[in-house]
Parts: structure tokens; C-alpha cells; sequence
């Protein structure tokens, strides 16, 4: 990270200035730091317990609205308890500064684990049996998450999935701030977000819930490789359907629950375990060699007694429960390609002081790991060919290449600001061709008042028209030698004109406004990628943003290319 973009960003504060503040904690060390705030490793005192401390920059608490929002949203989550769930102990505001205090989370997340890896497809039920079991509790206490994807799942020492990066959550009967609308990651955000940003519901969730089985089982984004599960890798077809019905375009076509993708990926589980019964490995994690030797093939005997059958049947539910009630270790199958999420190794009885904040730190909730950029996965690691920048859009950086889809993004913000700004544009439009039919009209009858008007002329003012008209419907500067003499035809030029010029006027008011929106959404994201270390990205960003309040004419002009 350069050194400009460190000094742009929110500076955090050094952990021995923030002990006084917190007395009732013993500040371990800076894990993360971005423009949205810091996070910090503690211990909180009376109940020995390891948490995690963010504290936000001090313009967050100046602004009312945000704190308003903040204690609402931080209620709501200190509501939620749940194991798959990254949990909020308090929250607060000391020195001009909001903190939050949550859980800690020792692991790394599914993006750091399994980034372009195809993963085995029973791992791939249980960890996103806990995600959906995670979100099913965050929705049934009105709590959308809008963010779901890998880099927001963290798994604990056990490898246990934990839903955190509550960001961008609010409770459902919140309006969605200006801006705020253009947030989410392209790929795993729901239609809805771009195209109708004020009726997002719990389903949203169930859309990026739905892409990430994809991913996870196939190593790939559906938007990448849109072929089924099945037929990309070997897997069970059911998947197919479960992403299919999650990833529906329309809301009202999903799962009406994150319990009902649970419910049909336990069905597949079952009947896995069913097919090849085995005992649940207890234990330190290991990696799991294929079994080398002859295939289990059926006796040609097989009838058996009914009492046999019944022993056998009993003996696989024992070990279904079994498999399904104990924590499962991650293994390798013998596919080329399948890989398991190993868990982290468990660290001693006490956790040390992070004294290098650039070392690998452990993420934690509402924030993503402190990664170095040189060590994040390349955005073409798993196969993908990488998609052209359109013209219009900012090139990046020849040193620093962005990880976040910079083009995704814009291509779903500038539709949501063209959606936004579309009402007034048509406005404009229509009064285009409404003044321009009264010029036409008042040239005509300037026409018969001089007794000048014939079929020649006539002619000439509907041709001159028409052509005016395929141009959008504006009048030009120069309307031609013929239009031009007919006697006191200045007087009703200027008259159009100057009514033309006030509807300009008005649109670019209103693009105006407009564009403060999306330079303010600009801004917000590139807040959340500061975390990341994503330069390439965030210099993407600011050159939009650069662009715009340089040229009001790019902006208006992006508006206007609207289909």
C-alpha cells in the first residue's frame, strides 16, 4: 500500500491510547485498518474473554442520521445469537468515536481457504447448511445480511462457518440510504439490488447464497461458467436444482426460506451417507488419502433376512447421526481438483499480542483480512479468462492490478443511477418534442399571417422538423436559409430556445444531484475496499470519481446512454 493512500485513510489509534478508554479491556494489538475504521484484538477483563474491538473514524459520530442508524442496526445484531452467527457483545460511543465490541473469530474465511477450488460436495453441504441455518435466525429477527459471499464467511478452530461483515446489514423496515443502493459485490448480488433497490427483502440473501454453492462446488462464479454443477464437476445433480430454484431472476420464484435450502441439502447428505455409510473422524484435522485397493462390490447373494435388513438400516442412521451431530473434519476426495477447507490449527491458552499489524492477521467480523496484495489469489487462478474493461470505464494501474470486479461494479452502479435519473431524462425528452412541435407550429402560422405559407414551405418547415426531431428533439443554432427568412422568425426562435435552454437547465439540476449520489456511493466503496489493500481497485474508483467532478458533461452523458 503506498504511502498516499495510507495517509487518505482513517489513521487508527495506537491500542495503549485507547486503554484508558476502555478500562474494563486489555488491548492486544491492531488486527485490520481501512478508511470505514479499525479493529482490534482484547480481552475483556471480569469474564477473561478474547473479543473483537472496532472503532469507527470520528466524522461517523458527528453525523446523526449514521448514529441513529448505527444503534439501531447494533440492537437489532446484539438481538441475534446464533452459532453460525458472528456475535455482538456492546457498543457505544467514547471519545467522539463509535465502537462496537464482538465476537472473535480465531479462523479465516472461505474466500482465503478455498479461493477457485472446487470443494468436496459433502463439506460443501455442511458449510452451507450453517450459513443458511445462520441466516435463517438473522431473518426470522428482520436482520438482512445484502453481502453474503466467501470473504464474509469465517470459520472458527473447528472449521465451523460463521456468518460476519454486517456492513452493509439493516433491519428490513429501513430505508435504503442514498447511494447506499449501489453497494454489494457484483455476482452474488440479487437483480433486485440494481433494479428495484427500495423492496429488497430476506430473498436477496438466498440469491448469494445460491451462487456460492455454485462457486463452492465448482470452483467458479455461475456468471463465469453458467453450465450445472453437475456438469462442470462431479457432483450430485440435486445441486443443480437447489441453485437453479436460489438464483431465480424473480424474488417471488427462490426459496421463500434459507431453512428450505438447509432442509433439501440435508436430503442430499442423507442419502450420500446412506450410499457409503462411515463413521465420523474425531480429532486433529488431516488430510484424508483415497482408499487404494479393490471397489466394494455387491454378493451376488444379497437377499439377506429381514432382520439383517433392519440391523443394517439401523446401523446407518447410527452413523448419519453420528456424521451429522459431531463436527466434521474437512477430507479430499479422490477427484482431481476437490479440495477440503482444512480447519486452523489451535493456538495456545493464551492469544499473543499482534505487534505487526501486515503479518497475516486473523479477520474478524464486519471486517476483511489485512492481506497483503502480492498475496491475494489472482483473479484469473481458477481458470476463468479475465473480461475486457469497456472503453468507457477507467483503466487500471499497470502495478496494481484490482482483485475486486471494478467493471461489475460500475456496470450495476451506473444502471441504478440511470434507473434513478431515467424520470427526469424523460421529462426533458418530452419537453423537447413538446416545444419543438409549438416552434413548428408558430412558424407556420407566421407563415399564413404573411400570407407566405405554401405547400413548398410547408414542406421544408415538416422536413426541417423531422430532422430536428431524430436529433432528440432540439432545436439547433442555425435553422437554415429557407426558415430564416420568414419575416420575424427571431422572435419566435428566441422564444423556443430560451424555453429549451430552461429545460437543460433543469436536467442538469437534476443530474447534478444525482451525481453527488453516485460520487457519494463511490466513495463508500472504496471505504470498504481500504481494508483489502486493493490499490488497483481503489485508484479504479477515484478515477470515476475524478472524472465526474471534472466534467459534469461525463456524468450527464453516462446518464443519457441509457437504452
Amino acid at each position: 500500500m503506498s504511502d498516499s493512500f495510507e495517509n487518505a485513510g482513517f489513521v487508527a489509534p495506537e491500542p495503549a491510547d485507547l486503554a484508558p478508554m476502555f478500562p474494563g479491556y486489555e488491548i492486544e494489538g491492531l488486527i485490520a485498518t481501512g478508511g470505514m475504521g479499525a479493529v482490534y484484538q482484547a480481552v475483556q477483563k471480569s469474564l477473561d474473554r478474547t473479543v473483537a474491538l472496532k472503532i469507527l473514524p470520528m466524522e461517523f459520530s458527528r453525523d446523526a442520521a449514521f448514529c441513529a442508524g448505527f444503534e439501531a442496526e447494533a440492537k437489532a445484531m446484539a438481538r441475534l445469537n446464533h452459532p453460525n452467527l458472528v456475535g455482538v457483545y456492546d457498543f457505544g460511543e467514547v471519545n467522539g468515536m463509535l465502537f462496537i465490541m464482538m465476537e472473535f473469530v480465531p479462523g479465516k474465511s472461505i474466500y482465503h481457504s478455498a479461493y477457485g477450488l472446487a470443494i468436496d460436495q459433502e463439506e460443501v453441504i455442511r458449510l452451507v447448511t450453517g450459513i443458511c441455518n445462520g441466516l435463517a435466525h438473522a431473518h426470522e429477527h428482520g436482520i438482512i445480511h445484502r453481502d453474503i459471499k466467501p470473504s464474509n464467511i469465517l470459520l472458527d478452530l473447528n472449521a465451523q462457518p460463521k456468518i460476519g461483515d454486517f456492513g452493509l446489514a439493516r433491519p428490513i423496515d429501513r430505508k435504503v440510504e442514498e447511494g447506499e443502493e449501489i453497494f454489494g459485490t457484483p455476482h452474488y448480488t440479487a437483480p433486485e439490488v440494481v433494479n428495484s433497490p427500495h423492496s429488497v427483502d430476506y430473498r436477496a440473501d438466498i440469491f448469494s447464497v445460491g451462487v456460492m454453492l455454485h462457486e463452492l462446488l465448482t470452483g467458479k462464479l455461475p456468471a463465469s461458467d453458467p453450465r450445472p454443477a453437475s456438469t462442470i464437476i462431479r457432483c450430485d445433480p440435486r445441486f443443480d436444482t437447489i441453485v437453479r430454484r436460489a438464483t431465480q431472476p424473480l424474488a417471488a420464484a427462490r426459496y421463500s426460506s434459507a431453512k428450505q435450502i438447509s432442509h433439501d441439502l440435508q436430503v442430499i447428505a442423507t442419502s450420500l451417507v446412506l450410499k457409503v455409510p462411515r463413521t465420523a473422524a474425531i480429532g486433529a484435522p488431516r488430510r484424508v488419502q483415497p482408499v487404494l485397493g479393490r471397489p466394494l462390490v455387491k454378493p451376488k447373494n444379497s437377499s439377506g433376512s429381514p432382520m439383517v435388513l433392519l440391523i443394517l438400516a439401523a446401523v446407518a442412521a447410527i452413523a448419519a447421526y453420528a456424521y451429522f451431530s459431531k463436527p466434521q473434519i474437512p477430507k479430499v476426495t479422490a477427484s482431481p481438483g476437490v479440495v477440503s477447507i482444512p480447519a486452523p490449527a489451535v493456538p495456545g491458552t493464551k492469544t499473543r499480542p499482534l505487534a505487526n499489524p501486515d503479518e497475516d492477521p486473523t479477520p474478524i467480523p464486519d471486517t476483511e483480512p489485512a492481506t497483503d496484495p502480492e498475496e491475494m489469489p489472482d483473479a484469473t487462478a481458477s481458470g476463468e479468462e479475465s473480461q475486457p474493461v469497456p472503453k468507457s470505464f477507467p483503466t487500471a494501474p499497470k502495478d496494481a492490478a484490482p482483485k475486486f470486479d471494478v467493471t461489475g461494479f460500475f456496470e450495476r452502479a451506473r444502471k441504478i443511477m440511470q434507473d434513478r435519473a431515467k424520470p427526469a431524462i424523460n421529462v426533458h425528452r418530452s419537453d423537447l418534442k413538446v416545444n419543438l412541435a409549438g416552434f413548428e407550429r408558430a412558424l407556420k402560422r407566421q407563415l399564413r399571417n404573411e400570407k407566405m405559407s405554401t405547400n413548398e414551405t410547408d414542406r421544408s418547415i415538416e422536413k426541417a422538423i423531422a430532422g430536428w426531431t431524430a436529433d432528440g428533439g432540439r432545436i439547433p443554432e442555425n435553422i437554415g436559409e429557407k426558415l430564416d427568412a420568414i419575416p420575424d422568425v427571431t422572435t419566435v426562435y428566441d422564444e423556443s430556445v430560451q424555453k429549451q435552454t430552461g429545460f437543460d437547465d433543469t436536467l442538469q439540476q437534476e443530474l447534478s444531484k444525482q451525481s453527488l449520489i453516485y460520487i457519494s456511493g463511490l466513495e463508500k466503496q472504496i471505504e470498504r475496499l481500504k481494508p483489502d489493500h486493493d490499490v488497483g481497485a481503489i485508484k479504479l474508483i477515484e478515477a470515476e470519481i475524478l472524472q465526474i467532478k471534472e466534467s459534469p458533461k461525463y456524468f450527464s452523458d453516462l446518464m443519457l446512454s441509457a437504452p
